[in-house]
């Protein structure tokens, strides 16, 4: 046998041992675990924007500690919590792009934050906010935010960042023992919609409806975990409010839970469903304290969920 054959031949068996080692682990591992943050709202070099945007965000807003929140969370708690990886819910950025003192606009925030991110070397999938897609300009001694460049904004999320490599929603499967988890990370970012529109957020359009129908199909034995910003509401859970998103999910036996942000605030609402309960978990904000994130555990039997800033359960899930 030739010499470059020999090293061919080993090449391959190599490459089969370590999928058959991959495949070994994935059926051996009996606990996958996670963290969830939330409305991190980074900002990178505020000097370049209108001073009167920046001002208001850092010191109106409050949001002076934004990037040194995110960053102490990732050099500790993942470490701390030994967990897997780490899901951003949105917010990531506070915006996508904002008017300078003269007048132009500036668009490298979400450049910026894919190389903040690539410091950690944390694995991490992210969902977009509504921040994520925001334009600031000043006016009427307030800022004022528009999403007229949601496309534009959503063409940098998805060229920086290797999660969006399918487009800004996207699914991954886990296998957990005996049990398949598909993580579904939705794009509810858009809700700046006029009244007349009579749409309660959160609001999916109608290509992804139908992919995550699609999704929630593909398998009657998966446990499906939803991931996105835009929580569901009381208003948006009735009858009257025609939310697509919820009449789906609502007749999904095989959804368990969904995890979101933007309202800034620690809550658990039981979601109604055909035959079942469908519990949903907000996430207080980041940029408020380094201690808001929650530790998840994906397990054969069941799925838990901790409170904030603790590893201690506090929604456990039961899959039996």
């Amino acid at each position: 046998m030739l010499f470059m054959d020999k090293i061919y031949l080993r090449y391959k068996l190599l490459i089969i041992a370590l999928m058959i080692s991959n495949f070994v682990f994935a059926q051996q591992q009996d606990t996958l675990s996670f963290l969830q943050i939330t409305d991190t709202h980074l900002m990178f070099n505020l000097e370049n924007y209108d001073s009167k945007v920046a001002h208001h965000r850092l010191e109106t807003r409050g949001y002076r500690n934004a990037n040194s929140n995110f960053k102490e969370f990732f050099q500790t708690v993942p470490l701390k919590t030994k967990s897997d990886f780490v899901i951003i819910t949105g917010d990531i950025i506070d915006f996508h792009d904002a008017r300078t003192n003269n007048g132009k606009v500036l668009a490298f925030q979400v450049e910026a934050f894919a190389d903040f991110l690539d410091t950690f070397h944390i694995p991490t999938y992210l969902t977009i906010g509504n921040h994520d897609l925001f334009s600031y300009e000043w006016g009427e001694d307030k800022v004022i935010p528009d999403q007229y460049k949601t496309g534009k904004a959503r063409a940098a999320w998805i060229r920086n960042f290797d999660v969006f490599r399918e487009g800004n929603y996207y699914s991954r499967i886990f296998q957990v023992g005996k049990t398949t988890y598909r993580l579904i990370f939705l794009d509810d970012s858009f809700y700046l919609f006029d009244e007349e529109e009579k749409i309660v957020p959160p609001y999916v359009d109608k290509p992804q409806l139908h992919w995550l129908k699609t999704q929630l199909e593909e398998s009657d034995t998966d446990v499906e975990i939803i991931l996105m910003h835009l929580p569901f509401t009381e208003k948006s859970i009735e009858a009257s409010s025609n939310n697509e998103l919820y009449s789906l999910l609502s007749k999904s036996t095989g959804t368990k839970l969904i995890l979101a942000g933007h309202r800034h605030r620690d809550a658990i609402m039981d979601i109604p469903q055909t035959s079942s309960v469908l519990v949903q978990v907000e996430t207080d904000a980041l940029v408020k304290d380094v201690n808001h994130w929650r530790f998840v555990q994906l397990m054969e039997n069941k799925i838990t969920v901790s409170s904030m800033g603790s590893t201690e359960q506090e929604v456990v899930i039961s899959l039996e």
